[in-house]
């Protein structure tokens, strides 16, 4: 499963795709950071505006993000953006800061 933190105050999110220990940060766009394992494999993704567009296919192919993770990068969006609007209706807790557990296909 992919989990998603979100800091609302800092308009970022990071999703974490595996628990191997990072060994290089890369950014691949300004504003978008891969982390990557001794293999060269996605640990995570860091996204320093929620705004951006990410590259969903090239981080897939390029740094051997499982096919069962791609659900979880083209969900963020949409469940960051579900939160938000949740967060100001009301209906979850009003903290900036917040956590989304993206599930993925198993």
């Amino acid at each position: 499963m992919a989990h998603v933190s979100v800091d609302f105050e800092a308009d970022a999110a990071y999703l974490q795709v595996s628990d191997h220990q990072v060994v290089e940060t890369i950014e691949i766009l300004p504003g978008l950071l891969i982390d990557l394992d001794e293999l060269r494999c996605a640990v995570g993704v860091e996204v320093l505006s929620l705004a951006l567009e990410i590259p969903v296919e090239e981080i897939t192919h390029r740094y051997h993000v499982r096919r069962e993770d791609l659900a979880a990068l083209a969900q963020m969006r949409p469940a960051i953006t579900n939160f938000v609007a949740r967060q100001a209706a009301g209906t979850v807790g009003q903290g900036r800061t917040g956590t989304l557990k993206v599930l993925t296909q198993a």
